[in-house]
């Protein structure tokens, strides 16, 4: 049996993001782990994927966002006859850039080869600032640029015209809270977009807007969809509003309980709105926790809508038909993300339990489809874990679910099992396939991934169940699992270890603190003093930890008493630490103190700081690091 090396797990192959269609090309985002997480876009014909892709943004632009503190949506592109138009927010200088190419395939006796013809070189269309710009959209009738701004704690709708350098934004819109998901209508003049406060959390509670845009680019007739609007009585989320060629709004929002489809029709001035609620009813989430800006999971495809949904936590692709009726898509994929359609042409990342992330495109009149992965590393399929769906009696006796991935050649029965569970905490445990998972797998460990209470995918109650319980449900949950599985003889008692990063590093920590049944753990960048968090959190989080915990002051002492810094006296196993000494999230102190404090017991501890990496690792090297020294301190510690 092969033994999955570190370096073809994070070595080389790229993360990409944001898929979309322009025309007759693909384009989409592709982050290189060997270049230090440099974010770059590359292009190419549809669904010729043995074609070379040309690179748009050569080193050392890189494009990344920092709104919000989480970022996304960096790059915007318009195709004007046969002339693209690229924007794109540099990770250097937070500014607004701009290219074009002439797009035109030069070979006319091999379609595979073609190469785009710049007609300017880049240009800054913003000039340097503190603030933050995401998420644009281009206006061809006017030649702007609009998107948003986050500025002193305020979020703004602003443009800026393509043809002047080092300009100063015009503001459209304002708000106290936050804004995302730009969506324009350039038939009707029309934008709409999401808002949420700053006391929510956006898949929590928001708002859905629209407006018509005038002719000197200022907003008129703005109308907000939200609750009160629907006369609903509960909370709603709206997420990922797009519009159809017919001028029709299509948005997930869940006042069914789970993220569906929502149509919305207009008039010319936003007077007579008709929405439709109920024309494609089904139990199951079409959305996700708006983390980033940049997530899509559907669009129009002439008049229907194509979507990913997720059941049981696996996604499917449909289409949501005219006529009400929902047409599932036979392929061979089961998770889904960035969904971009154009006429009957669908662009999304894709995977399978045997086949990893790539680009995946597909004809929607004959179903005919190709698939591109990220990776260049083929496993046989033999070598291959796949993670088998169980749910369990978690905490308050409900059902949670989880994947279970049998160990390949284990030299011991029961094997050995790492329990692992989603950041978030909002999260979900996918099925495609993960190469750190078989990394495990394929040296004899039992991984099971949790989707405790509180993870995404399973509805708006499932996702509730955190409310007020963080430390404490996803805590049980894990461990619960791990008992599952240890009565059932698929995991050996005595070598039972927990990983988590960020959120799921609080869960991690919270495990150790309450139960013995964990030997040893792994946890990166880990959240470990929520009284320092409700402190010192950025702007996006910032009331995050009232619906997690409860408020500060009436709830303080959850917050002393779930705090896995005031309970390292309750840790007695090995324990390794990773943390980036330029996260702006949660300081790398926190990791200090707990091995300061777990040095002290003589507890076998180790941490590992790193100058340059922030709030989740990009550098590839340092991916491979570090799960070559969890792996070895887990091997060295537990004597296996």
């Amino acid at each position: 049996m092969t033994i999955l090396d570190a370096e073809k797990v994070y070595g080389e192959a790229p993360i990409v993001k944001e898929p979309r269609i322009i025309g007759d090309w693909v384009l989409w985002l592709e982050q290189r782990p060997n270049e230090k997480g440099r974010t770059t876009a590359l292009i190419r014909p549809w669904r010729e994927k043995d074609s070379l892709p040309q690179e748009l943004t050569p080193y050392p632009i890189d494009l990344r966002t920092k709104i919000h503190g989480y970022g996304g949506a960096p790059l915007t592109v318009a195709l004007n006859d046969s002339v693209l138009i690229l924007t794109w927010i540099d990770n250097y200088d937070n500014c607004l850039w701009m290219r074009t190419w002439l797009c035109e395939k030069y070979d006319e006796k091999s379609s595979s080869s073609f190469k785009l013809i710049p007609k300017i070189e880049s240009i800054c269309l913003s000039k340097k600032d503190t603030s933050f710009l995401a998420g644009g959209v281009i206006d061809l009738e006017k030649n702007i640029w609009i998107g948003l701004l986050e500025e002193k704690g305020e979020d703004y709708i602003v443009s800026f015209s393509l043809e002047k350098t080092y300009q100063n934004p015009k503001k459209l819109y304002s708000s106290k809270g936050f804004l995302g998901y730009l969506a324009l209508n350039s038939k009707d003049r029309k934008l709409a977009w999401i808002e949420w406060q700053k006391t929510s959390m956006p898949w929590d509670s928001n708002e859905l807007k629209l407006a018509r845009l005038q002719e000197d680019g200022n907003f008129i007739k703005i109308i907000t969809i939200n609750s009160e609007y629907l006369k609903f009585k509960g909370q709603i989320s709206f997420f990922n509003p797009v519009w159809s060629d017919k001028g029709e709004l299509y948005v997930a929002e869940d006042t069914t309980g789970w993220w569906n489809i929502t149509q919305i029709k207009t008039d010319t001035n936003n007077t007579a709105i008709t929405i439709n609620q109920k024309k494609w009813t089904i139990r199951a989430e079409i959305a996700f926790p708006q983390w980033v800006l940049g997530m899509s999971s559907f669009s129009c495809a002439g008049d229907d809508v194509v979507v990913s949904f997720a059941q049981e936590g696996i996604w499917t692709l449909a289409l949501f038909q005219k006529n009400s009726s929902i047409v599932i898509i036979d392929q061979p994929f089961n998770e889904f993300s960035g969904l971009h359609s154009h006429q009957n042409r669908l662009v999304a990342i894709a995977s399978s339990p045997l086949i990893g992330e790539g680009i995946f495109e597909i004809d929607l009149l004959d179903y005919s489809w190709d698939h591109t992965p990220a990776s260049s590393l083929s496993l046989d399929p033999k070598q291959i874990s796949i993670g088998e769906s169980f749910w369990f009696s978690g905490a308050n006796e409900e059902d949670v679910h989880a994947w279970y991935y049998p160990p390949l050649n284990s030299p011991t029965k029961p094997p050995p099992l790492l329990v692992k569970s989603h950041s978030g905490p909002t999260g979900m445990a996918n099925c495609g396939l993960d190469l750190e998972v078989q990394f495990w797998t394929s040296r004899g460990w039992a991984v099971v991934d949790v989707n405790y209470g509180g993870s995404s995918g399973f509805g708006r109650e499932y996702r509730d169940r955190l409310k007020g319980n963080w430390g404490v449900i996803d805590v049980f949950d894990c461990t619960k699992a791990a008992q599952v599985l240890i009565t059932s003889g698929k995991a050996n008692k005595d070598c039972i270890a927990i990983i988590g990063s960020s959120a799921s590093g609080f869960t991690a920590l919270g495990c150790l603190s309450s139960t013995n049944i964990f030997k040893i753990a792994a946890c990166k960048y880990p959240v470990t003093d929520l009284l320092s968090m409700a402190n010192s959190t950025h702007r996006f989080e910032e009331f995050y930890l009232d619906y997690l915990i409860g408020h500060i002051e009436s709830d303080y002492e959850k917050y002393i008493k779930r705090s896995p810094c005031q309970n390292v006296n309750n840790i007695n196993v090995p324990l390794i630490l990773f943390h980036g000494l330029k996260d702006k999230i949660i300081s790398f102190d926190q990791s200090i103190l707990i091995k300061e404090e777990l040095s002290k017991k003589e507890i076998p501890v180790e941490i590992n700081l790193f100058k340059k990496e922030g709030h989740g690792f990009k550098d590839g090297r340092i991916k491979v690091q570090v799960l070559k020294k969890t792996e070895a301190f887990f091997r060295n510690n537990l004597n296996i």
